[in-house]
C-alpha cells in the first residue's frame, strides 16, 4: 500500500484539530497531557496490587520520561521520582525468600467452583452447583437469573445466572462451599460483586472451621452492583477453609442481597509485571547514567533503583533457592525464554505455560537489555538477545508486514494488538540498540500496522484487534485502538504512523494512562517539533543516516550521525563542505498553524575553516526561504530565531541544515538538538 498519498489528508486532518485557540500552548497534545496527568495522574501510584502498577502505573511513568525527553524539563524527573519511590515502597518480601516484590491475585487459578453461579446442582436446579445451604431453602438461597439479580456478560457471552439470598428474620441464610486444596501461610484475596436490595448488607467471608477463625470478611453496602475484596492469609496446611455468602444480619424479613462473580484466588509476582513496572526504571537509570553531569541530582535514586531492580526485581526469577526458582530456560546456544515457575500453577489457565507467551519474557528483558547498557551484564544482554532470537525465529510473513502469535502454546492466538505495544517496545529497543532486529525489520512491523492493522481510513482511522487485521473471536472490532504507545514510535520508519494515533486524539483526549501514554507518544514524535531531533535514531536502511531526515546532495561521508561529536546523546550530526556544492541534511516541518510565529532552537559547533554551518526554513510549495540563521561559534553554543510559518497552513516546509559557505573544502558543522516551538511556548 502506498501510504504516502494519504499523508497529506491526514496532515490536513489533523491540523484542523490543531489550530484551535483554545488550547494554553500551542501544542495540544501537551495540553491534553497535562489536563490528564493533573487530574488523574497519582490515582494508582499507591497501589499495592502489583496490577494497577503494572498496567496502569507504568505508563504514566513511561510518560513522565517522554515529556522530559522532549521539554529538558527536569521537573518531570522530580515527578517521576516522587511516583517510583512510592512505588517501590510497596513492594514487600510476600514468600520470605528475601526478594522485595510486587504480586497480584488478577491472573492466578480461582479457588472457588462455580463462581458465577451458572450451573446447577444436578439434583436441585435452585441450588447452585457445588455450593451447600446452611439454615437456608430453595427458597431462600438460590441461583436466579432474574432481570437485575445478576451481572450481564456481553455480546459474546451467556452469562444469565446470580445467587440470591433472603432474610427470614431469625436465622442467618446462607451458602458455602469447601475449598479443597490451598497454598498454606499465602496470601490470597477474596472478591466478588454483590448488591442489596433492602436495609440488610451483603456478606461474604472466608472461614478456617479447623479452630473457627474468620480469615476474610467483607460487607457489601451498596444498592448497585459493585465490585469488593479483602485480603487474607490461608492457614497451615490440613485445616478445613469454606468460603461463605451470608447476610450481615437475622434482622427483618424479605431483604435480598445479590453476589456474582466470586474469586478466592493467591497473590503471585509475573515476570510480566515486574517487566512492566520495571522498564521506565531502568530507562530513568540509563538516562541518569548517560546524562551524569546534567542530572547529577538523580544520581543517588537512580543507584538505589538500579539496585533494586538488579538484586530483587530480576535476581528472583532466577535463584533456584527463591520462592518460584529459576524459570529461565536456556533453549540452544542462541535462544532461550521465561517459563512458568514450575513448583506453582500461577495462571487461571489450564495451559503451563513453557515458554511464557512473549510479551510477558519481553517485558522482565526489556529491563535487563536497558540495564545492561548501564552495568555491562553480558548475562542480562545474552538473555535478551536470545528471547528475541527465539521470536524471531517464528515470525511469519503476510505481504511485506510481519505476523506473529500471542505465544507458541496450542492454541495460541494471533496477538493482539494491545499485548504487541509490549512486544514493540523491546522489539524496538533490541533494535535502537543494533541487536537482533535490523531496521529492514522494523519495516516489516510498521507494514503490519499500516498495510493491515489501520483500517486504511484517513478520517476515521482505527486499529483492528489483531496483527493480521482481523477482529478475531473479540464481541466488538477496534477494542484496542486508541493504545498505541507502542506503536507509535514506529514513526521513526512512517510518518503515516504518528497520524494514526494523532487523528483519534485530536477528537478525543486521554481518558486512562494507557492513552496518557500513547499522547506521551504523540507530543514525542509530534512533526510540529522536529523528530529525532537530537539525532539519535537510524534511518531503517541506513545507520548513517538519521531517521526521517533525508540528504540534500550529501552523501554518508558528507552528512552523518556523529558518535565524536554530540552535545547531548550518545549522536551528533556532522557535515563536511566539499567544495563545489551544497551538502545539507532536510527535515520535513508539517503540522504548524498558518501565520503563526515559531522559534528555531539547536546546539552547534564549527571548526575554524571559515565555513561555518547555516540553517534554513524553506517553503517548499513557493520556492521561498522564509528564514535563515548563521553559526560561527567554535564551541557548542545553543542557537534561536524566529520565523513566521506560510499563512497556507498547508504549504510544504523544510527545515535544512547545511554550511554558510560551501566553497571551503572540508569544512565541518556539527549539530545536535534542533527542535520548533511555537512562540511563547515552554519547550
Amino acid at each position: 500500500m502506498n501510504v504516502h498519498v494519504l499523508f497529506r489528508s491526514l496532515v490536513a486532518a489533523v491540523s484542523l484539530g490543531g489550530s484551535t485557540a483554545l488550547h494554553a500552548t500551542g501544542n495540544p497534545w501537551f495540553d491534553d497531557f497535562v489536563a490528564f496527568d493533573n487530574a488523574s495522574g497519582s490515582t494508582y501510584t499507591a497501589r499495592t496490587d502489583a496490577a494497577y502498577l503494572a498496567w496502569q502505573e507504568s505508563y504514566m511513568l513511561r510518560s513522565y520520561l517522554n515529556l522530559y525527553d522532549v521539554s529538558q524539563d527536569t521537573a518531570w524527573l522530580t515527578k517521576f521520582t516522587s511516583h517510583v519511590d512510592t512505588v517501590i515502597g510497596t513492594a514487600v518480601d510476600s514468600d520470605g525468600d528475601g526478594y522485595r516484590d510486587w504480586t497480584t491475585a488478577r491472573y492466578s487459578p480461582n479457588l472457588a467452583l462455580n463462581p458465577g453461579f451458572e450451573t446447577a446442582d444436578p439434583g436441585d436446579a435452585t441450588l447452585p452447583a457445588n455450593w451447600t445451604r446452611s439454615g437456608s431453602t430453595a427458597t431462600t438461597a438460590f441461583r436466579t437469573n432474574a432481570p437485575g439479580a445478576y451481572i450481564p456478560g456481553n455480546a459474546c457471552s451467556s452469562v444469565t445466572w446470580g445467587a440470591e439470598l433472603i432474610t427470614a428474620g431469625t436465622t442467618l441464610q446462607r451458602l458455602y462451599q469447601d475449598i479443597p486444596a490451598y497454598l498454606p501461610n499465602h496470601r490470597y484475596e477474596l472478591a466478588f460483586s454483590a448488591k442489596n436490595g433492602g436495609s440488610v448488607a451483603a456478606r461474604a467471608f472466608v472461614y478456617d472451621r479447623t479452630t473457627s477463625t474468620v480469615l476474610g470478611s467483607v460487607f457489601a453496602t451498596s444498592a448497585n452492583w459493585k465490585s469488593y475484596s479483602v485480603e487474607f492469609v490461608m492457614p497451615a496446611a490440613g485445616h478445613d477453609v469454606e468460603i461463605w455468602l451470608s447476610h450481615a444480619a437475622t434482622t427483618t424479613s424479605g431483604d435480598t442481597v445479590f453476589f456474582d462473580n466470586l474469586r478466592v484466588s493467591p497473590f503471585f509476582s509475573y515476570h510480566v509485571v515486574d517487566g512492566m513496572i520495571g522498564v521506565p526504571i531502568a530507562t530513568f537509570v540509563r538516562l541518569v547514567n548517560q546524562n551524569a553531569t546534567a542530572l547529577s541530582s538523580f544520581q543517588t535514586k537512580a543507584n538505589d533503583y538500579q539496585a533494586f531492580l538488579e538484586n530483587h526485581v530480576i535476581a528472583k526469577w532466577e535463584d533456584p533457592a527463591a520462592f518460584y526458582g529459576n524459570t529461565w530456560v536456556n533453549a540452544s546456544a542462541t535462544e532461550g525464554y521465561y517459563e512458568e515457575p514450575t513448583g506453582y500453577d500461577t495462571f487461571s489457565s489450564n495451559t503451563a505455560f513453557s515458554p511464557l507467551p512473549h510479551n510477558q519474557s519481553f517485558a522482565l528483558l526489556g529491563v535487563q537489555s536497558i540495564l545492561s547498557d548501564v552495568n555491562g551484564n553480558t548475562a542480562y544482554r545474552q538473555k535478551a538477545d536470545k528471547c528475541a532470537t527465539f521470536f524471531a525465529n517464528l515470525l511469519t510473513t503476510q505481504g511485506s508486514a510481519y505476523l506473529w502469535r500471542y505465544g507458541t502454546h496450542p492454541g495460541a492466538k494471533i496477538e493482539d494488538t494491545s499485548h504487541a505495544n509490549v512486544d514493540l517496545e523491546f522489539i524496538a529497543s533490541l533494535q535502537r540498540g543494533a541487536h537482533v532486529f535490523t531496521g529492514a525489520d522494523m519495516a516489516k512491523f510498521t507494514d503490519t500496522l499500516t498495510d493491515y492493522v489501520w483500517n486504511g481510513s484517513t478520517t476515521s482511522p482505527q486499529l483492528h484487534n489483531h496483527v493480521n487485521g482481523t477482529q478475531g473471536s473479540y464481541c466488538t472490532d477496534y477494542d484496542f485502538s486508541r493504545e498505541m504507545w507502542g506503536w507509535v514510535p514506529l514513526a521513526q520508519f512512517d510518518p503515516l504512523v504518528w497520524y494514526l494515533g494523532a487523528t483519534q486524539y485530536a477528537a478525543t483526549p486521554a481518558s486512562d494512562p494507557s492513552e496518557a501514554a500513547t499522547l506521551s507518544e504523540l507530543i514525542k514524535w509530534d512533526p510540529v517539533k522536529l523528530t529525532n531531533q537530537g539525532f539519535e535514531l537510524a534511518d531503517a536502511v541506513d545507520s548513517t543516516l538519521p531517521a526521517r531526515w533525508s540528504r540534500v546532495l550529501s552523501t554518508a561521508t558528507t552528512a552523518y550521525r556523529d558518535a565524536a561529536n554530540a552535545r547531548r546523546g550518545a549522536y551528533g550530526l556532522t557535515l563536511i563542505a566539499n567544495g563545489t556544492q551544497w551538502q545539507k541534511l532536510k527535515h520535513p516541518w508539517t503540522d504548524y498553524v498558518g501565520g503563526a510565529t515559531y522559534v528555531v532552537t539547536l546546539d552547534a559547533k564549527v571548526d575554524s575553516s571559515g565555513a561555518d554551518g547555516r540553517v534554513w526554513v524553506l517553503n517548499e510549495t513557493t520556492g521561498v526561504t522564509i528564514a535563515s540563521y548563521n553559526l560561527t561559534s567554535t564551541n557548542w553554543t545553543t542557537h534561536s530565531f524566529s520565523f513566521t510559518a506560510p499563512a497556507n497552513g498547508t504549504d510544504a516546509v523544510s527545515v535544512l541544515l547545511g554550511h554558510r559557505d560551501y566553497t571551503v573544502t572540508g569544512g565541518q558543522a556539527h549539530y545536535d538538538n534542533v527542535s520548533i516551538k511555537r512562540s511563547g511556548d515552554a519547550w
